[in-house]
C-alpha cells in the first residue's frame, strides 16, 4: 500500500465514531438512519462520517428503492484492510495492506490454506451443522492469530534491542546526516540513492558520499 493511501486510511480510522461505524458495517451493510439508531448517534453526524469514509475508499454505497419513500443509500465496507503500527524508543514501523478477495494463486500454502479447505468443506454440510463447523473454524483461526501476534511481539522486542545496539554503534559518526542515512538503511533495507534522497530530503550527491562512507560498516 502506498504511503498516501495509508495516511488517508489512518486519518479515517483515528476517529472513534468512525471506528464504531466500521465495526457495525463489518457485520452487514446498513442504512444511515439504521446506523444512527443502533449506535445512538445523530443522523447528520453519521452521514458526515460515512461521506468521509466513502471518499477514502473504505465504504461503498448501493442505491435501493423504498416502497414508502425516496430511494435510500445502503452502506457497506468496500475492502478488507490490515494496518500495523509499531513504535518505541528504537522502533517505528507502519504498514497497510489489503486482503479482501485475493486471487487464489496469491494465497500462501500452510495453515491459511488448511483453514480455507475447512471452510469449503463446511459449505457442503447440512445447514443445521454448517454454523457449528464455521464457529469451530473461527475459534481455531483466532487462536492461531493470537499465537502469531505473541511471536510477533517477541520479535519486535528483539528487533528493538538490535536497533538499540545500532544506535550505540552509530555514535561514532559525528554528522547527523550520516546517522540518518544509516538508520534509514537499517530500517528500510534500502540503499537506493534516489529513494533515500527523497525520504530524508538530502541531496543525492550527499547521499552517495555518505553511502560510500558507510559501505565498509554495512557490507
Amino acid at each position: 500500500m502506498e504511503k498516501a493511501e495509508l495516511d488517508s486510511l489512518l486519518q479515517v480510522v483515528e476517529n472513534p465514531v468512525r471506528r464504531s461505524i466500521i465495526k457495525r458495517l463489518s457485520r452487514e451493510p446498513a442504512y444511515a438512519l439504521q446506523l444512527s439508531k443502533e449506535l445512538g448517534l445523530g443522523q447528520p453526524l453519521v452521514a458526515k462520517h460515512l461521506q468521509a469514509m466513502e471518499s477514502a475508499g473504505l465504504v461503498a454505497t448501493t442505491i435501493e428503492s423504498s416502497p414508502r419513500g425516496p430511494d435510500r443509500k445502503k452502506y457497506s465496507l468496500a475492502k478488507g484492510i490490515t494496518i500495523t503500527l509499531d513504535l518505541g524508543p528504537n522502533l517505528f514501523i507502519e504498514r497497510g495492506a489489503t486482503f479482501h478477495e485475493r486471487p487464489e494463486k496469491s494465497r500462501r500454502a500452510g495453515k491459511a490454506s488448511v483453514f480455507m479447505k475447512q471452510i469449503q468443506s463446511a459449505q457442503a454440510e447440512e445447514e443445521d451443522r454448517r454454523l457449528s463447523l464455521i464457529s469451530e473454524i473461527l475459534s481455531s483461526i483466532d487462536a492461531r492469530m493470537q499465537e502469531i501476534e505473541e511471536e510477533r511481539s517477541e520479535l519486535l522486542e528483539v528487533r528493538n534491542l538490535a536497533m538499540e545496539k545500532a544506535v550505540d554503534a552509530a555514535g561514532r559518526f559525528e554528522e547527523s546526516d550520516v546517522r540518518r542515512v544509516l538508520f534509514h538503511v537499517l530500517d528500510e533495507h534500502d540503499r537506493a540513492v534516489e529513494s533515500i534522497s527523497n525520504a530524508l530530503n538530502l541531496r543525492e550527491l550527499s547521499v552517495r558520499a555518505i553511502l560510500g562512507e558507510l559501505q565498509k560498516y554495512l557490507d
